[in-house]
């Protein structure tokens, strides 16, 4: 009767560890995507933008919501540079994105984030979520929508 048993848990539990090889594919495809997501948010954490742009495609593309002065779509490292450079200097340095949680499926990325600044008596605190798109090991697009988007256009006028 043991060996029975014995048998029988052997032939379960080998069959519980075969993976099914696309299955093992998307795990490490998730795996590696979120590697790239999190290096990107802890070197924006810590405020070094040089690690912040080794993670991104030299040909990002970056879709900032809404109307206002720093809203549309840039191409490109330097430009990108450039218009964060810009939030930078019209929130005296205070900007910053703190992300609640995030999520991958495939090559996407979705994250929770809380956009902040202050300038003169004015505080952003804006919820959002942004959108990634992550392949070939760096950030190639990403697309951000804010919850209050017209208080944020005016925030940065």
């Amino acid at each position: 009767m043991f060996v029975l048993l014995k048998s029988r848990l052997k032939k379960y539990n080998n069959s519980k560890r075969k993976i099914n090889p696309q299955k093992e594919r998307r795990l490490a495809m998730k795996s590696e995507i979120m590697k790239v997501y999190n290096a990107y948010t802890e070197a924006l954490l810590k405020g070094d933008f040089k690690s912040v742009f080794e993670t991104m495609s030299d040909n990002i593309v970056w879709h900032m919501g809404g109307e206002g002065p720093l809203s549309g779509i840039v191409k490109g490292k330097e430009a990108l540079g450039e218009r964060l450079g810009e939030f930078t200097k019209r929130s005296n340095g205070t900007f910053r994105v703190i992300t609640n949680w995030a999520a991958s499926n495939d090559c996407f990325v979705v994250a929770s984030v809380v956009s902040l600044a202050e300038k003169e008596d004015q505080k952003l605190n804006n919820p959002g979520i942004d959108l990634f798109r992550i392949e070939n090991g760096k950030i190639q697009e990403v697309w951000t929508f804010a919850e209050q988007q017209e208080k944020e256009d005016k925030f940065w006028e």
